[in-house]
């Protein structure tokens, strides 16, 4: 049997008129569909009309949106993560069926017909590197109705929602990108925390569940990866009574531990995957599963695939979101202590990549044209210049949720205990961990994401 029926390889969105006569070989060989990643909307959308013109039924096209179609295309919209989505639907209800409505409409719009969201983690570890604000919430009640809603409203909008990562990547402290993931909880813990978010969102029409490269013993007792274990697939089937596809999280990915990709490919397909999402090889994996002697039946990947809307839904483009991801960054941005008139501000930076709040002070400059400044970079060390005397100090911290990256780097929590004494406010733009539990009378800001929009937002918010 040809197993390329079973393969989700990337496709390039910038690439995609150089490369489309291998895209289309693909299709040809019967891949199942695609994951996209980069590229602009227009020629992302034509290229995706040829690649389904040449398929016979239709190809999954999908994509990591959690924050919407700007995460991974220019031309579309960039929204706030979820915990800024969650934190601004309690301000203000609505908002977060308005981002869902977007992110699916946009979608649509160039040929996206499943989005690998909703986030289903809960946010209970404060030193996980990876999940952080891509969850909606610390608690798995919210984090259940705010993932039952993003799944509807996709479904609704002719999106399929991807549940992920199963049974829950909230509670690891180390990346699955990096490395294998241990998730000690029995399994009545999981089920009082972890499970409610996928138990709820298959109740809502759920199509398709990601697993994730976790070591759960509770559910796999070997330790093996619940990616390949035949015993998480059970308990998905029959515990769950989940009906759908399901996925494997990205097959480069090193949290498979010493499996090679054909190995671990294997050993998904046996235990009842449907899906192998983002292999590096596609052609030489789909040569070396044939000749592993496997025969795997796949109507269900066949039903699912019939389900998907073949072209886009719309020739008109949408409306972008702006002024919405403007609202729920304004709504959401959280202040914990009082936030007092300041004297004489001095800014210090703290930055582990690119972002180095330029936006922000532009912004305080305003209205402090005086406005003193230091920046620490890279692995840390001395201040370029220290704060003077006399002034309010406030600390800026800059350190994205970013694959591959393994968290802040230490040196940033070691340089905020080293000014604590000195500071009157701390913003994060990005995880509230890195400043919570602060002492004294520091006021904590909350930002949850770096956008030039958040960061104008709170600057407002200091000038009073």
């Amino acid at each position: 049997m040809d197993f390329h029926q079973f393969l989700v390889p990337r496709l390039e969105g910038d690439e995609i008129k150089n490369n489309l006569a291998r895209y289309l070989e693909l299709v040809k060989k019967g891949v199942a569909g695609f994951v996209v990643f980069g590229g602009e909307v227009e020629a992302l959308r034509e290229g995706i009309l040829m690649l389904q013109e040449e398929a016979s039924i239709p190809l999954i096209i999908a994509s990591d949106l959690e924050q919407g179609l700007g995460q991974q295309l220019r031309g579309g919209t960039l929204l706030p993560p979820a915990a800024a989505i969650s934190r601004a639907e309690s301000e203000s209800p609505g908002l977060a069926r308005k981002a869902f409505e977007c992110m699916a409409r946009e979608a649509a719009y160039a040929g996206i017909n499943t989005i690998f969201a909703p986030v289903l983690d809960v946010d209970t570890n404060p030193e996980n590197p990876i999940i952080s604000t891509r969850a909606f919430s610390e608690e798995p009640e919210t984090v259940s109705a705010l993932g039952a809603m993003m799944a509807e409203t996709f479904i609704e909008n002719n999106i399929q929602p991807c549940g992920k990562h199963f049974p829950g990547h909230g509670s690891t402290s180390v990346d699955s990108h990096l490395v294998l993931p241990l998730v000690e909880k029995s399994i009545e813990e999981l089920e009082a925390c972890e499970l409610k978010p996928f138990r709820r969102a298959v109740a809502s029409g759920l199509g398709m569940m990601m697993l994730g490269h976790l070591s759960v013993p509770a559910i796999e007792p070997s330790g093996d990866p619940v990616s390949v274990s035949p015993a998480a697939v059970r308990f998905i089937r029959d515990e769950m009574e989940f009906s759908g596809v399901i996925i494997t999280d990205a097959m480069n990915m090193k949290g498979l531990g010493s499996y090679s990709a054909s190995e671990a490919a294997r050993m998904a397909l046996e235990a009842g995957v449907d899906l192998l999402l983002h292999p590096e090889e596609p052609e030489r994996l789909a040569s070396e599963l044939e000749q592993s002697g496997l025969n795997i039946k796949s109507d269900r990947l066949k039903k699912f695939r019939e389900t998907l809307l073949k072209t886009p839904a719309s020739t008109a483009p949408p409306p972008l979101c702006e002024d919405l991801s403007r609202e729920i960054t304004q709504k959401a941005i959280t202040v914990e202590g009082v936030l007092l008139p300041f004297k004489n501000p001095f800014v210090i930076v703290l930055t582990d990549g690119e972002e180095k709040g330029s936006a922000f002070i532009r912004a305080l400059r305003e209205g402090f044209p005086s406005l003193g400044q230091s920046l620490i970079t890279g692995d840390g060390g001395n201040l370029e210049e220290p704060a003077p005397a006399g002034t309010d100090v406030v600390v800026a911290i800059f350190s994205k949720i970013q694959a591959f990256k393994g968290g802040a780097a230490p040196w940033i929590k070691d340089s905020l205990r080293a000014l604590e004494g000195n500071l009157k406010v701390a913003v994060s733009f990005g995880s509230p961990h890195l400043i919570k539990g602060l002492g004294g009378d520091i006021t904590s800001v909350y930002a949850w994401w770096a956008s030039g929009t958040a960061q104008e937002e709170v600057a407002k918010l200091l000038l009073i």
